[in-house]
């Protein structure tokens, strides 16, 4: 037979072992999710640049005309007349 003291032993490895699992494992899957995030971070931030060069690309295609209403330097009659010319 087994003594009280090896079976207490035996016991307690086997509850830290399992809580040491449960531990381990709840920081793998933080670490996991964590990861996603930043992943789906980086995704929205590309998007955004690709966004921003073609904005870009619109805005400045074409001639000299400016075709961003917020810009200080744009004129509504130049841009009239570049779209009847273009039609």
């Amino acid at each position: 037979m087994a003594s009280a003291a090896l079976n207490l032993a035996r016991w307690s490895a086997l509850g830290l072992g399992i809580l040491y699992g449960w531990t381990h494992h709840r920081s793998l899957v933080h670490a996991e999710q964590k990861r996603k995030e930043e992943e789906a971070y980086k995704h929205k931030q590309e998007l955004i640049e690709k966004a921003r060069a073609a904005y870009a690309a619109k805005i400045s295609v074409g001639s000299d005309v400016i075709k961003d209403p917020n810009d200080p330097r744009f004129d509504l009659e130049k841009l009239l007349t570049s779209v009847e010319k273009s039609a």
